[in-house]
């Protein structure tokens, strides 16, 4: 059971775009019945569903479940810890659990696509950003979409017990749905007891009056989606501008000596930044020690992780030629253990399966991609090289 067991199917749930509910960000779309959804129940009724049940069982038996893969994979490639066994560690989380009478105290929103970016792995699913002319030739990779929001109404019961409130996107900062349900919640008890966790793209900083609500909480969690340094990341988070990145990034760093605010670096990495993943790691590293509460250590959050979807920007994709020159500029290549282990584990994902056969795909959405302004061969020329 130790191998199959996550806390999250006992105290949580996910609300993607428009409404589509998961047992966590990670369980595979596929694998969710298609009634699994707002527009249907309610939160509470979904989280009680024979679909939750039956994950239930099945972890308590022992048997994987297959939606979880991606944490079985990062187990599997020998990461420090995969999102199920971080959660499984979280003591305050864990023991809120009433075994026998599952209840949401943990809530993951990403229900609404506004965002401002139109970043490569993301698409219109994820960021109302996008229109059809951006996606002119690879119209078959990516499926155009609308806004996407639900109705407040339908998860209003759960509000009063959140212990962990995490909000995603779309961009956080802009989604004024987010903002409503932390008011909500901060007008019933142990508000101060509530840890929050925001995924930003570091476009925004948050406004007074969110800061304000930040301040009556036990800690605030910001997951920043640094996934590379100058045009990396601009290229990758496209119309994003580093030297605003930078500057936002310095002050969340600057508001934990305030108030408990926790900054990791929660980079996202494909082919397109692999290569730029030690100078990320020299930045980060070397302004968590001038700005931070603490300097960086071997508890720091740091945490690359590989994209997983679209499969053709995954690092499985890239040819044998591509991985040895991956392997060659990351391979026990980190500066110490922590960051030694993240390079390895991204290593060994890359190479736990052959993908080739999908960079076709790769290369006719990265042509459309490069018409942005900056391209591919202009961020990474060596890896560029290897595969055109």
């Amino acid at each position: 059971m130790k191998d199959t067991w996550c806390s999250l199917a006992w105290n949580h749930h996910f609300i993607g775009p428009g409404g589509k509910c998961k047992p966590c960000c990670r369980f595979k779309g596929q694998e969710v019945p298609p009634y699994h959804n707002l527009s249907e129940s309610t939160l509470e009724e979904l989280f009680q569903s024979d679909f939750m049940e039956d994950i239930r069982k099945k972890m308590l038996e022992g048997t994987r479940i297959p939606g979880c893969a991606k944490c079985y994979e990062e187990e599997d490639s020998n990461k420090k810890a995969s999102l199920r066994e971080i959660y499984n560690r979280h003591d305050s989380l864990v023991k809120s659990i009433r075994p026998n009478k599952p209840y949401i105290s943990f809530l993951e929103s990403a229900f609404s696509n506004i965002c401002d970016l139109q970043c490569v792995m993301c698409a219109p699913f994820f960021s109302i950003a996008w229109n059809k002319q951006d996606l002119n030739g690879i119209e078959d990779l990516i499926t155009p979409v609308g806004k996407l929001n639900i109705n407040l109404d339908s998860l209003k019961s759960v509000i009063p017990e959140l212990k962990h409130l995490k909000f995603t996107g779309g961009e956080p900062l802009l989604i004024p749905e987010y903002k409503e349900i932390l008011k909500e919640r901060s007008e019933c008890k142990d508000f101060d007891k509530c840890f929050l966790n925001y995924s930003t793209n570091l476009m925004h900083f948050p406004d007074g009056e969110l800061l304000n609500l930040w301040e009556k909480v036990e800690y605030v969690e910001i997951a920043t989606s640094f996934d590379g340094v100058g045009k990396t990341i601009e290229y990758v988070r496209y119309p994003s501008r580093w030297s605003t990145i930078e500057k936002n990034l310095i002050k969340y760093m600057e508001l934990s000596k305030g108030m408990d605010v926790r900054v990791g670096m929660r980079a996202t990495i494909m082919p397109y930044n692999i290569l730029n993943l030690p100078e990320m790691t020299e930045w980060w590293v070397e302004n968590i020690n001038k700005y931070y509460k603490t300097t960086f250590s071997e508890t720091s959050w740091y945490n690359p992780t590989h994209v997983a979807q679209p499969v053709f920007l995954t690092l499985k994709v890239l040819p044998k030629n591509a991985k040895e020159l991956v392997m060659d500029k990351l391979w026990n290549k980190g500066s110490n253990k922590k960051v030694n282990q993240a390079f390895n584990h991204l290593c060994n994902y890359m190479n736990s399966e052959d993908h080739s056969h999908l960079l076709n795909d790769f290369k006719r959405f990265t042509e459309v991609m490069d018409k942005r302004g900056i391209t591919f061969k202009e961020i990474s020329p060596e890896l560029y090289n290897e595969i055109f």
